[in-house]
């Protein structure tokens, strides 16, 4: 008997949710379900797959990866993005993601993604492995280029605190924070604050930092 691949599409983007029903149309062992609760709990994760523009949120605790995962634990997902986002890929595989690709690619690309995480439950943009190689290695010389100061207000902004709060625990002025982010930038050869959160959250379960 023929076994449906269930797909639920939570995307926040008109033009790629028609892109992609169009790239599902081309192949009969689709089923489009509506939402989550169409899925049963019995599914068999290799026929069901959320296709999903949702990413962790930086700086808090709302993780929408993380709450489908839980919820559903047999069901892989594959995160579709903007490529200003691509630094987020470890990130997001830590928050329960299988798979990582980007809104730029072509529909035979799209294709090939979601037929691969049917097949082996995984799949990545060969266009992001130079971008992962350089995330790893911005990791390894954090506490090679950056002072404990540098260190320790880069940790206190991955919490979440507040430029004035990370001033009074570090001893330093508001003025003086901003200075220190603009160094760790040039150093870390970043150039948003949701880089560096992003880099810092994704070693807070480690002793690295």
């Amino acid at each position: 008997m023929e076994v449906n691949k269930n797909i639920i599409l939570l995307l926040d983007d008109l033009s790629l949710e028609k892109k992609m029903k169009v790239v599902l149309s081309a192949n009969s062992e689709y089923k489009l379900l509506f939402s989550l609760d169409d899925v049963s709990s019995h599914s068999d994760k290799n026929n069901t797959l959320v296709i999903t523009t949702l990413l962790p949120s930086l700086g808090d605790n709302y993780n929408p990866l993380s709450e489908i995962r839980r919820k559903f634990p047999w069901i892989n997902i594959l995160v579709i993005t903007e490529p200003e986002n691509s630094f987020r890929i470890f990130e997001t595989f830590k928050a329960g993601a299988n798979g990582f690709c980007l809104k730029s690619e072509t529909a035979q690309e799209f294709a090939h993604h979601v037929e691969t995480m049917f097949k082996l439950g995984n799949s990545l943009s060969m266009s992001l492995l130079p971008l992962m190689i350089k995330n790893f290695q911005k990791k390894s010389i954090v506490q090679e280029v950056l002072t404990v100061k540098e260190i320790n207000i880069a940790k206190e902004l991955s919490a979440g605190l507040s430029y004035k709060l990370i001033a009074d625990r570090v001893g330093i002025s508001i003025d003086g924070v901003r200075f220190h982010l603009q160094k760790i930038y040039r150093k870390l050869e970043i150039n948003s604050k949701g880089e560096l959160i992003a880099l810092f959250l994704s070693n807070k379960d480690s002793n690295e930092y």
